[in-house]
């Protein structure tokens, strides 16, 4: 199963970085290859604690897929993860990770692993995927350039 992980550190504090990865329901606006996402049955799951359904449309070269992920986003934990309820995949788990480094700034990991159902789509995954995470990575950061203008450092 593909699985990789990688680690930027960013010039915003650690609750700039949770609300905005936590805020799944505004990826397709600023994730180019998410073309919808619908966010349901939310719910509080414990102090600082939230749980939802994330119903999401990517197209990628030509491919169309829609998958389904439970998406907890624990505050107090600076951790966002994503599991597969339905979808074109095997196996899906996707882990944000917050922690607070120097002067203000944030180290933010994401961890993704999968495994894809159709083998088309597996290999093209699998030739792209480190473009993927750099990309994904890349979007996150300019939409925290983009929503908080000043890094908190």
């Amino acid at each position: 199963m593909p699985r990789f992980t990688k680690t930027m550190r960013v010039p915003y504090g650690p609750e700039q970085c949770f609300a905005l990865v936590s805020d799944i329901a505004r990826y397709p606006d600023f994730i180019k290859w998410i073309t919808a996402l619908r966010v349901s049955d939310q719910r509080a799951a414990g102090p600082g604690v939230n749980e939802c359904l994330g119903e999401v449309v990517v197209g990628f070269k030509g491919f169309t897929e829609r998958f389904t992920t439970r998406v907890v986003a624990d505050e107090p934990a600076a951790r966002v993860t994503a599991s597969l309820v339905r979808g074109p995949f095997r196996k899906l788990f996707a882990e944000w990770r917050i922690t607070e480094s120097v002067a203000g700034a944030s180290d933010v990991s994401l961890e993704i692993n999968y495994e894809f159902r159709n083998p088309v789509i597996a290999f093209l995954a699998a030739a792209n995927h480190d473009l993927a995470v750099d990309r994904i990575l890349s979007a996150f950061l300019e939409e925290a350039r983009r929503r908080y203008s000043t890094p908190s450092a």
